[in-house]
């Protein structure tokens, strides 16, 4: 019999990615359109590495900003390799401390993906000769610690919510 794996592998992380781009694409405004987005972005990152692997949660953490550049839901083409870079923080940070404590990795996953922002509108931009308004420094900083954690408590929840069948046995 065929290896299942990769298939299972493509097919848990296109569903996931879909999911995605679906909450993505309802370009959510107002008041409460980033934080309810960037929640849900960031919980499926989360659920990807929780339920795939990490390699999952990474490849949605890579897609995501590129899909809302070319689809011009992002305003700030510049800003795409450094969210593409933050997401992926948050899913290896996740991924490399959960089997010790999943509340205490997706916690430390959020401060990472933070302070990578942090590090990022602050320093690196300087470097590129590119600067945020200030509303976008809010937007890439307390915001985005808010939606990776609560994105994080989502996962968990709905991780936990899913049989132990329904996840394929956890493989």
């Amino acid at each position: 019999m065929q290896d299942r794996k990769p298939i299972r592998w493509l097919t848990r992380t296109a569903l996931l990615l879909a999911v995605a781009l679906v909450v993505q694409s309802l370009r959510l405004g107002g008041p409460y359109g980033q934080l309810i987005t960037g929640s849900i972005i960031n919980g499926v990152i989360v659920l990807a590495v929780s339920m795939v692997d990490m390699g999952a949660g990474i490849a949605i953490g890579l897609l995501t900003p590129w899909v809302a550049l070319v689809t011009g839901i992002m305003g700030l083409p510049f800003m795409v390799p450094f969210i593409m870079v933050a997401n992926s923080t948050l899913a290896i940070v996740y991924g490399l401390f959960k089997r010790r404590h999943r509340l205490l990795a997706a916690f430390l996953g959020a401060l990472a993906k933070y302070g990578f922002f942090v590090l990022t509108t602050n320093y690196l931009l300087s470097l590129f000769g590119k600067q945020l308004p200030p509303p976008a420094v809010a937007t890439f900083g307390t915001t985005q610690l808010g939606t990776a954690l609560i994105g994080g408590m989502l996962a968990l929840f709905i991780a936990d919510t899913i049989t132990p069948a329904q996840r394929g046995g956890g493989q």
